[in-house]
This record gives structure tokens, C-alpha cells and sequence, in this order.
């Protein structure tokens, strides 16, 4: 278990309490990247998670609400192949939303699951596409009375199971923040409003150890479970972090940076609001950061607008 449960939070904001003198001593490393990879695909492909099962590697797209997506690694090719692996139609959700937004990606047991962005919800999808559920209600209402959701187009970015019940997930910012979410059933079904008894907590968390690019807001735009540890990706800090939590606070275990990497003049894009990390997940030896880049191009290839895939060396 990676942290004890979260007691509801009425208040607006509950902020770290970190002391300035204290940023030294987070231990950071950076990360040694072992390839960079450009993603072809699918148009405005817009990669916003990424998950590892069974060596290989697969991504939603927060333009996309009926495709889960496998990236082909091809040793031969100077490039990765996003292709859909499932393609399904997600069952009513109980809010009317344009899209669906994906924005986080895991698995477990032979199922992946998805956070939808606009709904506030985790969506079941089985390996083999017959079974799609909504498995959480709505996280709205309490992330709201804690503070969260406060800026437009900042809701909910990634997650992480802590066993096929209870989730973690990302608020984005302004305030960041977790929401974990225990269900009673593995099934929750919220057609007309109703919903199965869950338990749902919230935690703002909106200041930092590290440093931020271009003067950007705290963040959280992926999670990861690595067995009993959580880690958080940071998109604009170009970091990514172990944390750990409780019922009042967030801590900064210690920091992998690849900011080295995303500003270098060969993988850097032409906006700096573009090429940041949207998907965390890694292995025992390796870890993997896909990069969303809003369709616009790299400085060094104007003709270049593909995402990019990181591979790095996981530090031991």
C-alpha cells in the first residue's frame, strides 16, 4: 500500500510545507537518454498516456475517444509506429461532453484503464475489446470542494491502481493535486445520476521542490506505479518525481530530470508551450516519456511536427 487513505479536504487549499533551504536536499538525477523517437501515426496523433505490458508499450490520445494505441518499436526504424490496438466505443457516461479527453493510461489484469478528462472518470476497456465500463463515478464535486479544478482545461491528468478498486489520480494544476478513489463494486454504473457507494478523497499539493520552465505552473500530467512506489510525471519542471502522500501532505522523495534533453537544440520545439511530457511509465531497466508537441515542429525540422518518444536509462 503506498500511502494510508486520504481524509476528505473541505478546505480550498492545503499547501506543502516546504521550507526554501530544504530545495537542496531533494536528491536529483539526471536522466540518460538512450533514444529519442519521433511518433508516427494517426494525424494530430496528441499521445496523453502511456502504460508497459508485457514489453511493449501503448498510448491513448486525448483527440481520439475509441482507440487504445500500440507503439511498435522497430530496431530498424528511426521512428515509432502509434497504430490502434483496441478500438471500442466507450458506453454513455452520464455528462454530455464533445469528447472524452483522455489523459491517463494504466493496466491491470488484462484490462487497461483510462481517465476521461471531461467526465471526471475511469474507463475500464478488457484486452480483448468486449468489455468497456465506467468503473469510478465522477471526482468533480469533491475535487471541487478541495480546492481543485479551479482553472479551465485543468482537470484530471493521469492515474495510477493501487489494486483494481482504488485509484490515484492526477489533478493538473492550478492547484495540482491527488484524488483517490475507492470502489465498493468493481463494476459503477451512473446512468440517471446514480451511482454505487464509493469513497472518494481529495489533496491540493501545489508547490514544489524544483525548479519550473518558462515560469509555468506546478504540475502533475502522468502518474506511475512502480510496485509499492508512486511516481509523478512533472511536465514543467521536465521531471519526473517519487512521491509519497498522506492525509495532509505530499512529499518529493527524490527527482529524475530530462529538461537536458527537451530544451536541446536538437529535440527542442519551436514553442515553448509545446514538447512537454504527457505519459510516464518504465520498466526494470528503462524509462519512457512521451512528449505531446500540439502538432507544431521542432527548431531543427520545421518540417518535422511529430511527437517524440523518450527513452532513458532508469537510474538504479
Amino acid at each position: 500500500m503506498i500511502a494510508p487513505r486520504l481524509r476528505h479536504l473541505s478546505t480550498a487549499l492545503l499547501a506543502l510545507s516546504l521550507a526554501h533551504a530544504a530545495l537542496a536536499q531533494l536528491p536529483t538525477t539526471k536522466l540518460e537518454l538512450i533514444a529519442a523517437l519521433p511518433v508516427d501515426g494517426p494525424d494530430s496523433p496528441h499521445p496523453s498516456g502511456l502504460t508497459y505490458v508485457d514489453g511493449l508499450l501503448f498510448t491513448v490520445s486525448n483527440k481520439n475517444d475509441h482507440s487504445v494505441y500500440r507503439l511498435d518499436l522497430d530496431p530498424d526504424s528511426e521512428a515509432v509506429i502509434m497504430e490502434p490496438y483496441i478500438v471500442f466505443n466507450a458506453p454513455w457516461s452520464g455528462a454530455w461532453v464533445r469528447r472524452l479527453d483522455f489523459e491517463g493510461l494504466t493496466y491491470w489484469n488484462e484490462s487497461f484503464f483510462i481517465v476521461s478528462e471531461s467526465t471526471y472518470r475511469v474507463l475500464r476497456i478488457s484486452e480483448d475489446g468486449r468489455l468497456v465500463e465506467w468503473v469510478t463515478p465522477s471526482v468533480e464535486k469533491v475535487g471541487r470542494s478541495a480546492g481543485l479544478f479551479e482553472t479551465k482545461n485543468a482537470r484530471i491528468e493521469g492515474l495510477a491502481l493501487l489494486n483494481p478498486s482504488r485509484f490515484v489520480l492526477a489533478a493538473e494544476r492550478e492547484p495540482r493535486g491527488l484524488l483517490e478513489v475507492t470502489t465498493v463494486d468493481s463494476k459503477v454504473v451512473n446512468v440517471n445520476g446514480m451511482e454505487t457507494s464509493s469513497e472518494i478523497q481529495a489533496l491540493a499539493c501545489d508547490e514544489t521542490l524544483l525548479a519550473l520552465t518558462h515560469d509555468r505552473p506546478v504540475d502533475f500530467s502522468d502518474l506511475y506505479r512502480d510496485g509499492d512506489e508512486l511516481f509523478a510525471l512533472q511536465r514543467n519542471s521536465d521531471a519526473v518525481v517519487r512521491i509519497d502522500y498522506d492525509s495532509d501532505s505530499l512529499t518529493e522523495m527524490e527527482a529524475w530530470t530530462y529538461g537536458h534533453v527537451t530544451n536541446a537544440p536538437a529535440f527542442r520545439y519551436e514553442n515553448s508551450s509545446a514538447g512537454h511530457g504527457r505519459g510516464l511509465c518504465m520498466d526494470q531497466d528503462r524509462v519512457y516519456v512521451i512528449l505531446d508537441n500540439n502538432d507544431l515542429s521542432r527548431e531543427a525540422d520545421p518540417d518535422d511536427s511529430r511527437p517524440l518518444l523518450l527513452i532513458f536509462q532508469r537510474p538504479q
